[in-house]
């Protein structure tokens, strides 16, 4: 306790560098609706870059969107979360000048194209986008978002309609792009689009996909420049052309492990002695990472790709 006449420190000129040190804890939701209203010295330390590198909305509580329920497999609409989620996308665009450079969207919320365009023209600085598993982003809609979004660099994608057409844009618009992690079948049509598109892809994380042997072949046989791939988790074999069974593949071939050895990194696992391997498959051999845990779309072995 103070005596009386003593010097004590006011709170709103605590140094601006302890501060924003403090605020690092803090979540969006608490600068935007809190700290930055609390006085002119604590809003200016709110608005530091270091704060917005990224923009993460999964820190969010569950009340903040209206969280898909377990069994809706994203088929809500889901329209008052997108009040408050573009809500707090504005007042983040703001406090943070629109330089964050990460944006990762909540992995329950329901994405359509508007509000993919609605993010981009809101961050304009966006280097690394992480997309949520639950979305009806067409190849118009991502065309428009990513006309904001030139200077994109990295791209994880769980699940996405028209894939080949989305990395063709991808290709014509974001020359910087080298990274990218995408979670559904890898099948030799996909891989040829991103070889056509994308040649000088650097890093390429399939885990926890359907992976096409043939794909895999070209990728690592035409894609000169790449440096990092990760096949862990995976289901390996030949994807049919026409509805059909996979043809699963037990072990890769000294084919693909020899030009695999040449990358820099290379990550691959055994299902039979992988715990997520058996935690991903059903009884009936059924890929569904999706429906177990987020961590597995926030989590890679290639370290750039991990959020």
């Amino acid at each position: 306790m103070t005596s009386q006449g003593s010097n004590s420190r006011n709170w709103q000129n605590m140094h601006y560098d302890i501060l924003v040190k403090i605020f690092m804890a803090l979540r969006v939701t608490d600068l935007i609706f809190a700290v930055s209203k609390v006085c002119s010295s604590w809003r200016a330390a709110s608005r530091d870059p270091v704060l917005w590198e990224t923009l993460d909305l999964n820190v969010l509580l569950c009340n903040a969107f209206d969280i898909l329920p377990s069994n809706s497999n994203g088929l809500s609409d889901g329209h008052s979360s997108w009040l408050n989620a573009m809500h707090i996308l504005n007042n983040a665009s703001i406090l943070s000048c629109k330089t964050v450079k990460r944006l990762i969207f909540n992995y329950s919320i329901y994405l359509k194209d508007e509000h993919l365009v609605y993010a981009a023209t809101r961050f304009p600085m966006v280097k690394h986008l992480a997309l949520p598993p639950c979305n009806e982003i067409t190849v118009d809609g991502f065309r428009s978002a990513i006309q904001w979004w030139k200077g994109l660099e990295s791209l994880t994608v769980p699940f996405i309609s028209n894939a080949s057409s989305i990395i063709q844009v991808i290709g014509a618009n974001c020359k910087n792009f080298s990274m990218l992690k995408v979670m559904f079948s890898f099948d030799l049509d996909f891989a040829m689009s991103l070889f056509m598109s994308i040649p000088e892809l650097k890093v390429l994380s399939l885990r926890s996909s359907i992976v096409d042997k043939n794909a895999l072949n070209l990728i690592l046989t035409l894609m000169g420049s790449l440096e990092a791939l990760n096949i862990s988790h995976c289901l390996l074999g030949q994807i049919p052309r026409f509805p059909g069974p996979l043809l699963a593949i037990e072990q890769l071939d000294n084919f693909i492990l020899g030009k695999a050895s040449q990358l820099r990194e290379f990550f691959t696992c055994q299902v039979q002695s992988c715990s997520i391997c058996q935690f991903e498959y059903d009884d009936d051999n059924i890929f569904g990472w999706y429906e177990y845990d987020k961590g597995l779309w926030r989590d890679d072995e290639i370290r750039s790709l991990a959020f």
